[in-house]
């Protein structure tokens, strides 16, 4: 079986390259819907979460190689964001998002608490690297 990098360990190890070029070509040729919702979350001014600031109470996963969760479960993101499903009951919405932490490895759940507050933990990432690498991801 594969081993399955998490996204926090992928996006760790991709903001230490050093040249713009190897990191626009490594961001295009790991395209990924996972990598696209955390990018778009944290760049994509449109992309509004329906969370409270900070971080809610969670219990962190103690299970060991859990990091596949977030690349099979990335599209749940979609209940916590503004512009979908606008009658879900804000409890329930909260509730849902700290069961979703609950499942995360570790450092995913951290990644996803970042996304949520629009900030990007890796300093060698940016905006302009996203846009060379995935035209069209974020919206102008």
């Amino acid at each position: 079986m594969a081993v399955v990098l998490g996204m926090y360990e992928f996006l760790d190890k991709f903001s230490k390259l050093k040249k713009t070029q190897e990191k626009i070509d490594n961001l295009a040729a790991n395209d990924t819907m996972a990598l696209r919702i955390v990018l778009q979350a944290v760049f994509d001014p449109n992309v509004k979460f329906l969370l409270p600031e900070g971080d809610p109470p969670y219990k962190v996963n103690d299970l060991v190689d859990q990091q596949h969760v977030f690349h099979k479960e990335a599209d749940k993101i979609r209940y916590f964001v503004e512009g979908f499903y606008p009658t879900l009951n804000q409890s329930k919405r909260e509730m849902m998002f700290v069961e979703f932490l609950e499942r995360l490895d570790p450092d995913d759940a951290k990644l996803v608490l970042a996304m949520k507050d629009k900030k990007m933990p890796f300093p060698g990432i940016t905006i302009q690297h996203v846009k060379e690498a995935l035209p069209g991801l974020i919206a102008e």
